[in-house]
């Protein structure tokens, strides 16, 4: 296993030592300039602000035959593993498809004690029948979303897991601590990937197995709000043809940044699951 190659850690003040930091994941050249353009910024005035060191990791941990054949998604598993983290008595876990809207985001680590792991529920963002909603209308735009299943209980079904849990956590944000490590070690060395990016990559076996060990605190839902699931709520006429509701690319671009920019400044952290770029980067780069 390849030790990490952190390409920054931002100190939060000279002379005082952080004792929580956020870590992210952006494996290629292409994923790092996004990473470095579109979350950076958002991201470094967070971590200052509330006292985090910022470490984005753009190398593999493992570079196995079996990790290379799988999504990097995987070894955000791996990151309690990593001797940087052991200076740390948190590591906040963010996706890089997120933006923080900084000056309004509380640290993430206050309401979550230690001995628990910090993550929103899918299935009660932005409520419970709300996401019933949007899911309904995304499942009949893309049919590769039926892998998803209509209840918590289906979404482990359908990957063979027990469906015993009626809640599912969303791995983008998760707030840690050392005492996850097994479990994040476990689920990467006993799953294997089941495909496409449809069937969520680790999401659900994690999910599952923190779950099991009854340790996760539900935090608030501003923390981890899912871009897809917010369009098709709100703003369902972005979900028309490209060339609808405004005539030419330029007018549907302007709504698409205004509706954009108002979730974000409704919430916390934008999450734009999917590699959904072109509206990633319309993100005013004032607003966080």
């Amino acid at each position: 296993m390849k030790k990490t190659n952190a390409i920054e850690a931002i100190k939060t003040s000279k002379g005082t030592k952080a004792t929580k930091a956020i870590v992210t994941l952006a494996i290629g050249a292409q994923y790092k300039e996004l990473w470095d353009k579109l979350c950076r910024p958002s991201w470094q005035s967070y971590a200052v602000r509330h006292g985090y060191d910022l470490i984005c990791i753009d190398t593999p941990l493992d570079l196995s035959e079996r990790a290379m054949k799988r999504s990097p998604a995987w070894q955000k598993c791996l990151i309690l593993s990593q001797d940087f983290s052991k200076d740390y008595e948190r590591i906040v876990w963010i996706d890089s498809d997120i933006i923080i809207n900084a000056s309004a985001a509380p640290s993430i680590v206050e309401s979550v004690p230690e001995d628990m792991a910090g993550a929103i529920n899918v299935w009660a963002s932005p409520t419970p029948g709300w996401f019933d909603t949007a899911l309904k209308r995304l499942m009949d735009m893309n049919p590769n979303i039926g892998t998803f299943g209509t209840t918590p209980a289906e979404y482990y079904e359908k990957y063979g897991l027990p469906a015993e849990f009626d809640a599912v956590v969303q791995t983008g944000v998760l707030v840690l601590s050392h005492r996850h490590r097994e479990i994040l070690e476990h689920t990467y060395y006993a799953y294997e990937e089941k495909g496409g990016p449809e069937w969520h990559y680790e999401m659900r076996p994690l999910s599952y197995e923190f779950l099991r060990a009854d340790c996760v605190q539900w935090i608030d839902n501003r923390f981890n709000m899912s871009w897809p699931v917010y369009k098709c709520l709100f703003y369902p006429f972005l979900l028309n043809s490209p060339e609808a509701p405004a005539a030419g690319g330029q007018g549907r671009e302007a709504l698409i940044k205004v509706c954009v920019n108002a979730t974000l400044s409704n919430g916390y952290f934008l999450h734009f699951p999917g590699s959904k770029f072109p509206d990633m980067s319309l993100v005013d780069s004032a607003t966080p």
